[in-house]
């Protein structure tokens, strides 16, 4: 705040615009991302779990200096040039970034896996473009919840130049008259309603709360509502600027213990984020700005000289920090992994390394700006008039999304050399297995044993009519001629992470704000007609058995209809959800919805299945005893009319995914099996054993076609691609299952007392 007070700091204004002790602001803020980082990737002991409030730092400096310097030009010459604006953020900015994007692109190509690829050369396109973080708001979802992306840290910066390009043009017209009174009418019209949208987003789809500008609007806008209000103190009377200063005073000293407070304490994988959580550092970020003047206040840390270099350096230093550290662990550690459980992040470089690569990247940092931000920013390097200097910008950083896109296409290419242009059919219609080798289903070394009799419910003993017969033949074996991954494999490795199943592409696998399931007459399968109705319950597990349900259905002639939502446990207990980060409300409005459903229109077959990972909020429903109990209790408001089964989770590789992993061992896919322990855990199977003798459900086994024999768990079976992801299988894999699920269904329905299915067409 500029004020006539005697107490303020020598040199807090070394020129028009420019605080030393913002500088510093800036040093705080970067450091704080990049030990964030560090911490993040390695898991390391020293953690600054929430550092990543310094973009929000960045946001309210960037939004109190452009509102700022825009401001005193309207009030100084009557107009604001949009054409010298711009051309000031051209120097600015674009330099450093063309300059990172052009080193990290061809890097990024060279270490990341090739199925990695195409998406990590579209993320720089889209960097170079100032739309990454739309891309990652579009890209980042349930089944992709952490990427690794070296491109990850330039949505930020798309926020920013977003902001940069609709601010001027808005304060433009709001400030016609008054520049002041108009621009901060018009920001704190933006303030109320980003933030509105901000809480709004957050509770329903955190990924675009987080990326987008709209709901980050409101960080920008207060630090240009105190732009507007700079200079205001030294109008108040004198007898109150020095209870005003001391008031300033404190407030910065406690706004800056809230800050390291907030970066030390706050977990980002249970509070929701940015939402009222982003209170904190906003109005940190802003006292301090407003305190950081007073010769007594914070601002005396904030000018010294090395968090002043830190800060001088600042920019250069968050784009070089983070693909320093995601490059450098491919190139030390070889591919990274995804995740070890949703939500939670696999360490992929040692603490050593990884703060190692972050100090590392400093000198980089300082390098870049002595020879790249600083020679374009200060003017340095002639440059044509500020239209033109705007319209070179920009044709430079079009150039530089040309280059990752022609590498996108170089990499879309090598995948379908590897077999991306094989010949797909949909495995939801496709219940019989072919001739061809490859398309059979038994595991490459071992032979799948004869599938064992369901279990079946205390008491259920066989009943005297016709017994059923199953209508799906089992694939001969197969013994594969080699092992690497070529364009043999089903689905092709390019196409085996979105190797989706109907359901998720018919929009009927329901997201986490969805609470009623689809209208009665849609999301039905099979055999529409049939007279014989099967229901298929669960979560995003029960979606991807769905190919070998529908294959059964279709085999029999049965109605199937479809109720499923992801990470919705269909249990009797509060759980929450890792992307919502609170209680999950929609799931269990979402369960009544679906027993409201299935009272209306009772079927005569439910199939349960779901993930064994089940959230609950409440520790006392934590135990597996008290996990399956709440699944008995949520399959006991099933219609007693029907037959009611469980199918057991299937064993996965949750650390691992199995298509970067076959792409990081082309020449022998079995590297990436992954061992029993790791597929089966501690507790395999035991909560629905729990749940089938407490329901009278009956259960289904499907273990020794997923991790066949004694030994580790292949990921490629039969010639299929098992998993498209850590924990899905893939829709072509599924649909494989279809004879062994037919089987035991049929076993369960012939010992069953009640009417037999009648024979299928």
């Amino acid at each position: 705040m500029q004020q006539t007070s005697t107490k303020k700091a020598a040199g807090s204004r070394d020129k028009e615009g420019f605080r030393p002790d913002i500088e510093g602001l800036r040093g705080v803020a970067v450091l704080l991302v990049v030990f964030f980082h560090a911490g993040l990737l390695s898991n390391a002991p020293f953690q600054v779990p929430g550092g990543f409030i310094g973009v929000d730092l960045f946001f309210v400096v960037s939004g109190f200096l452009i509102t700022g310097l825009l401001i005193r030009e309207r009030e100084k010459t009557g107009k604001v040039s949009f054409a010298k604006f711009y051309a000031r953020r051209v120097r600015r900015i674009l330099p450093a970034a063309a300059v990172v994007l052009l080193i990290t692109i061809p890097i990024s190509y060279s270490l990341v896996t090739l199925i990695q690829r195409p998406d990590a050369m579209q993320d720089g396109a889209s960097a170079a473009l100032s739309i990454a973080n739309i891309r990652f708001a579009l890209t980042t979802d349930y089944f992709n919840p952490v990427s690794y992306s070296p491109f990850l840290h330039f949505w930020s910066l798309g926020v920013e130049e977003q902001f940069y390009l609709v601010w001027p043009a808005l304060l433009l017209v709001a400030a016609w008259r008054a520049p002041r009174i108009g621009a901060g009418a018009a920001l704190l019209a933006v303030v109320v309603v980003s933030f509105a949208a901000s809480l709004y987003m957050t509770d329903t789809n955190p990924s675009w709360a987080f990326y987008m500008l709209p709901t980050r609007a409101w960080q920008l806008a207060a630090g240009g509502l105190l732009a507007v209000g700079a200079g205001s103190l030294s109008r108040v009377p004198g007898a109150f600027q020095h209870v005003i200063s001391r008031i300033l005073v404190i407030a910065g000293w406690a706004a800056l213990a809230a800050l390291l407070i907030d970066a030390f304490t706050i977990d980002s994988t249970t509070i929701p984020y940015p939402g009222t959580a982003a209170l904190i550092p906003t109005a940190a970020g802003l006292l301090l700005i407003a305190s950081g003047m007073e010769r007594r206040g914070p601002g005396v840390l904030l000018r010294l000289m090395p968090i002043r270099f830190i800060g001088k350096i600042s920019y250069s230093l968050y784009l070089w920090h983070w693909p320093m550290l995601i490059l450098g662990g491919l190139y030390l550690q070889g591919p990274l992994q995804d995740v070890a459980l949703p939500g939670q992040v696999q360490a992929v470089l040692t603490p050593s390394q990884a703060f190692a690569l972050a100090l590392f990247s400093i000198p980089v940092a300082t390098v870049s700006w002595g020879l790249v931000e600083e020679p374009f920013r200060r003017g340095y390097i002639p440059l044509p008039r500020p239209s033109r200097t705007v319209l070179a910008g920009v044709a430079v950083m079009v150039i530089v999304a040309l280059i990752g896109t022609g590498f996108n296409i170089s990499a879309q290419n090598a995948l379908a050399d590897l077999g991306g242009q094989t010949a797909q059919v949909d495995p939801t219609d496709s219940p019989q297995p072919s001739d061809t080798p490859g398309d059979t289903g038994i595991n490459d070394a071992t032979d799948t044993p004869p599938p064992s009799v369901a279990s079946l419910p205390p008491g259920d003993t066989p009943t005297p009519f016709p017994l059923m017969t199953p209508a799906l033949t089992p694939a001969p074996p197969y013994t594969p001629t080699t092992y690497a991954v070529t364009n043999a494999l089903r689905p092709s490795l390019g196409k085996a992470p979105k190797d989706y199943e109907r359901p998720w592409t018919d929009n009927c696998l329901g997201w986490e704000a969805t609470t009623v399931p689809r209208p009665w007459g849609q999301c039905v399968y099979g055999n529409p007609s049939g007279t014989y109705q099967v229901a298929l319950i669960g979560d995003s597990h029960a979606s991807a058995l769905f190919p070998a349900v529908n294959a059964v259905a279709k085999a029999h002639g049965w109605k199937l209809v479809v109720y499923l939502k992801i990470d919705c446990s269909f249990v009797d207990i509060p759980i929450t959800e890792f992307t919502l980060k609170r209680p999950y409300t929609e799931c269990a409005t979402w369960n009544n919805n679906v027993i409201t459903r299935l009272n209306a229109h009772p079927p005569d077959l439910v199939i349960v299945h779901m993930s064994r990972w089940i959230y609950n909020i409440n520790s006392s429903d934590g135990g597996i005893t008290a996990q399956g109990n709440a699944m008995a209790r949520e399959m006991n408001k099933i219609p007693q009319s029907s037959k009611l089964v469980m199918v057991q989770d299937i064993p996965d590789p949750w650390n691992m995914s199995v298509p970067d992993c076959l792409s990081a061992h082309l020449n022998d896919y079995r590297q990436c099996a992954y061992s029993r322990a790791t597929a089966f855990g501690s507790n395999m199977g035991r909560r629905e054993n729990v749940a089938v003798a407490a329901s009278g459900a009956s259960l289904i086994v499907l273990t020794d076609s997923i991790c066949p024999g004694t030994g580790s768990c292949p990921v490629v079976i039969n010639g299929m691609i098992v998993f498209r992801d850590q924990h899905h299988l893939t829709a072509t894999f599924s649909a494989s299952l279809g004879p062994v699920l037919d089987q035991k269904l049929v076993a369960i329905l012939d010992a069953s007392p009640g009417p037999t299915p009648s024979p299928g067409p």
